[in-house]
């Protein structure tokens, strides 16, 4: 007797788990688990249409956080089509370091981010992020 016939996965089945891969980057991103961020990456990634090597997107990420204590991340909105992956995502923390020349204030900021991935074999290949960094600032100066 033949086996019965799988059915592909939906798009919403994919959506689902591609959206649960995410938030385990994100859960590591909160956590500051550099090592477990880095295997997200492909070598190398392109970010904004550059070569970024695993280590250098580390060292860019923890610069960063590192004027924020307590930065989160959050999913507001997901979308996946095919391979590539589109999310909002709010941001926040409290300003203890300095950014951009400003001393920290002590205040509690939010700002948003939009960023499309391109994901590939289970690891971002490309990425093409835009944070409001002009909302940020305003927060803080």
């Amino acid at each position: 007797m033949a086996a019965p016939a799988q059915t592909p996965p939906s798009a919403q089945d994919n959506t689902q788990k591609i959206r649960a891969y995410y938030q385990s980057y994100l859960d590591a991103y909160n956590n500051q688990d550099w090592d477990r961020v880095q295997q997200f990456y492909a070598s190398p990634t392109l970010v904004d249409g550059k070569s970024w090597a695993p280590p250098d997107m580390i060292d860019r990420a923890k610069s960063m956080v590192a004027p924020f204590t307590g930065w989160r991340l959050e999913i507001w909105h997901f979308a996946v089509d095919g391979d590539m992956v589109w999310v909002h995502l709010k941001l926040g923390g409290t300003h203890t370091g300095v950014v951009q020349g400003v001393d920290p204030t002590g205040r509690r900021v939010e700002t948003t981010e939009f960023a499309l991935y391109r994901l590939v074999d289970g690891k971002f290949v490309e990425l093409w992020p835009m944070v409001n960094m002009e909302g940020l600032m305003q927060q803080i100066q």
